[in-house]
């Protein structure tokens, strides 16, 4: 008979099995702390379940439809348009303080009032042409006129002075006739600032210019109409509008008034790209209408390993009548509301739906990523920690076989 040992199983000992466990404890803490993964940003359920009940800024979500693209094309560009933007104007040709005049009086006869002035003929014999030295309307808005004393001419046209001091001189003149024109126009001014080739103070004429006129006759933009601002000062009150914008609304282009202030800057016109994208970036926005189909293009596309097709996401801000077509009884107050906008690329649909989207200055494009995005970190995640927890049972079973 032959006698069999009996094996004999191999046991950790209490130490042993100590190391053992605190390498898997050790290795499996950081998932058990994991309440998030590093990310680009929310996923589209978290972007819908905060629409909901918002944690920081009250937001309207619109998920993009043939309906909501009617509504924003209804409406035009919005922004930075000529929308109350100022009206009326001019006021030009009329006297100011600090303007001088010149003022020719016409006698038929001879012997008239202005007798014994240096004079010229004029038509029949005996007929007296006078012209007066130049005359300063004062801070108050007067001037003196010979024989006639102070006389309002401030506010008034040329022509309306004229027929003022015609009528004064009635009493003294035989039948007086009086022309009344600018020589210096100093009241009448406006200053043209800021990205402009030649900025500097430009008179109005009696015609009367437009911004656009100003703008051309101090040199032009520095930069692309549709990157370039012009700022109208008007009093206290400041308008703003974009050059690219009055081009194409001439009707907007307004007349100025004496004492505008003109300033041109260049501010350019971006939108972000942020997310599961071929690339993430600021972008410049073309003058020509950007369409969201055309920016995911230019910055790659979506990301194949990353992106969800069915999270597009553009964030901006929309004025309240738009924002209430879109989304009626959302949140957010104030005249401009923030809306986010859900794309759907899952389907053919989605496409057309976004080359329908303009983009807007500084809006903003973010790609979600997808669940199993989520899923892969979270199990590379995992594989991370396997390699700890093995490498513990090895010290282990090491301690056993050099008898630790």
């Amino acid at each position: 008979m032959y006698a069999f040992k009996r094996r004999a199983y191999w046991r950790p000992s209490s130490r042993q099995a100590s190391v053992a466990c605190l390498s898997v404890a050790l290795a499996t803490a950081p998932l058990a702390g994991c309440t998030s993964l590093p990310s680009s940003g929310p996923q589209a359920s978290a972007v819908e379940r905060e629409a909901q009940s918002p944690k920081t800024l009250p937001f309207r979500l619109v998920k993009y439809s043939a309906q909501a693209s009617s509504i924003l094309s209804a409406y035009g560009e919005v922004g930075m348009s000529t929308d109350g933007f100022f009206r009326g104007g001019g006021g030009a040709g009329k006297l100011g303080a600090g303007d001088a005049i010149s003022v020719t009086v016409i006698e038929p006869t001879s012997g008239g009032l202005f007798t014994g002035i240096s004079s010229a003929s004029a038509g029949g014999e005996g007929s007296k042409i006078v012209t007066l030295p130049d005359i300063q309307i004062d801070g108050s808005g007067m001037i003196v006129f010979p024989f006639v004393g102070r006389v309002k001419a401030a506010g008034k046209t040329p022509t309306q002075l004229g027929l003022e001091i015609e009528s004064k001189l009635k009493e003294n003149a035989v039948q007086p006739q009086v022309l009344v024109r600018l020589s210096a126009n100093l009241a009448n001014r406006v200053v043209v600032g800021g990205d402009v080739k030649s900025p500097g103070e430009f008179d109005i004429t009696p015609a009367g210019e437009t911004l656009l006129q100003l703008v051309t006759r101090a040199g032009g933009p520095a930069a692309r109409p549709s990157d370039t601002v012009v700022s109208l000062t008007r009093g206290s009150t400041t308008r703003s509008v974009r050059l690219h914008a009055l081009l194409q609304n001439p009707s907007s282009d307004i007349r100025v008034q004496k004492g505008d202030f003109i300033n041109v800057s260049t501010v350019a016109r971006t939108y972000l790209m942020l997310g599961a994208s071929g690339t993430s970036a600021e972008f410049p926005l073309p003058a020509e209408p950007l369409s969201l189909a055309g920016a995911l293009g230019r910055a790659g596309g979506l990301n194949d390993a990353r992106a969800d097709a069915k999270g597009i996401f553009v964030l901006r801000y929309e004025p309240r009548a738009i924002a209430d077509q879109l989304a009626p009884g959302g949140p957010g107050g104030g005249a401009f509301v923030p809306v986010v906008y859900q794309f759907d690329m899952g389907s053919a649909g989605g496409f057309f739906l976004t080359d329908r989207f303009n983009l807007r200055q500084k809006d903003i494009v973010y790609l979600s990523n997808a669940g199993s995005v989520e899923l892969s970190k979270m199990l590379d995640l995992f594989r991370m920690t396997v390699s700890p927890v093995l490498t513990g049972a090895t010290i282990a079973k090491t301690g056993q076989t050099f008898g630790q």
